[in-house]
């Protein structure tokens, strides 16, 4: 499960992809077997976000993910986009965020979410995605 947290001036939060590294991700975090997606969303925005008012948007993206390497089965990757009302600031060294302007956001993240992103934050932003979930393959 990923989030896409968008702020109010339509900037992208991305996370380290590993200390040291210079790719960045989506936040994100697998759900366990005992809980639903939406308890999932609630725990990670919490850890994430818990000092910025947020609210959930009605859009949801999903896409069948690579397989984890030796597995045969793909795993599904769900998208879920989250709207932070204020203006957030980078936070600095530590656990940053980086809030990628959406028109350049190809520049920070990579395959294979950039253009799932994209698109999923584009007809969400523009107005063209209905509400509910979308298939992003």
């Amino acid at each position: 499960m990923k989030l896409v947290v968008i702020d109010s001036a339509h900037r992208i939060a991305l996370l380290p992809h590993r200390a040291g590294h210079r790719t960045w991700v989506l936040p994100q975090r697998s759900a366990r077997l005992d809980e639903t997606y939406g308890n999932a969303v609630a725990e990670l925005c919490g850890d994430l976000l818990a000092s910025y008012p947020i609210r959930l948007g009605g859009v949801t993206g999903r896409r069948w993910a690579p397989a984890p390497e030796g597995l045969a089965p793909r795993a599904e990757a769900r998208f879920y986009i989250v709207r932070v009302d204020t203006r957030p600031v980078d936070e600095g060294p530590g656990r940053s965020i980086l809030w990628a302007p959406r028109a350049v956001l190809g520049l920070w993240l990579g395959c294979p979410d950039v253009e799932a992103v994209k698109v999923l934050v584009d007809g969400y932003l523009d107005g063209w995605l209905p509400d509910g979930p979308i298939t992003l393959d």
